[in-house]
């Protein structure tokens, strides 16, 4: 009878650790499902470049042949297939800040022509490599430092019709180029070379 007891016992404590250890194996699951969606979440996570990105996209959205002729902007002096994004900011006489989409690393900072004050940074976006091109920004108020963060102020759009953005209007030009090269172009002469770059659209709506 004793024996019995004594079985009877132990198979009760038995059972009773397995339910034990089956429950923190089932919160340690959960934790590891929860910590992996936070990472992926951060990793995917970007913040638009200007206030009010989406909406301002009105005249040169990403791959538009531009001409002089057929251009939206009159007069136009530059023409191919255009390799960004334009955000409108004509009608806004405050600065306009700009912002970094992604942790990256400045890969230019300085005045270029046919954009004024340009900076490029790669970001690592989605486990994917790109170099970000934001133009038309006071080259005065570029950082010239190596390492930027998600949000970070990296300039203000230039004012139109000056030095600031080489005589363009208020704007930004923001592009991914995908290559590993640092190339500042906002146009290309023909149709198939856009596919060294990203329409960045389709970043900033898949998030």
């Amino acid at each position: 009878m004793s024996r019995l007891l004594l079985f009877s016992f132990l198979l009760i404590i038995l059972i009773s650790a397995v339910y034990t250890l089956q429950l923190y194996l089932d919160d340690n699951i959960i934790d590891q499902k929860s910590e992996i969606k936070s990472i992926e979440k951060e990793e995917t996570s970007i913040v638009e470049p200007v206030k009010d990105f989406k909406a301002r996209i009105t005249k040169k959205p990403f791959g538009i042949l531009i001409t002089p002729e057929t251009s939206p902007i009159q007069p136009e002096r530059f023409s191919g297939y255009h390799t960004g994004v334009d955000v409108e900011y004509g009608d806004v006489k405050d600065d306009v800040v700009v912002l970094a989409v992604a942790d990256g690393l400045v890969k230019y900072s300085g005045w270029v022509v046919g954009y004024g004050g340009v900076i490029a940074i790669r970001h690592q976006i989605n486990n994917k490599e790109y170099l970000a091109v934001y133009g038309h920004l006071n080259p005065a108020t570029l950082i010239t430092k190596g390492k930027v963060i998600k949000g970070e102020q990296i300039g203000i759009l230039g004012q139109e019709n000056s030095t600031e953005t080489d005589n363009e209007r208020k704007h930004l030009h923001f592009a991914l180029y995908i290559g590993k090269d640092l190339n500042l172009k906002g146009y290309v002469e023909v149709q198939n070379q856009l596919s060294d770059w990203i329409n960045p659209m389709i970043i900033f709506f898949s998030k």
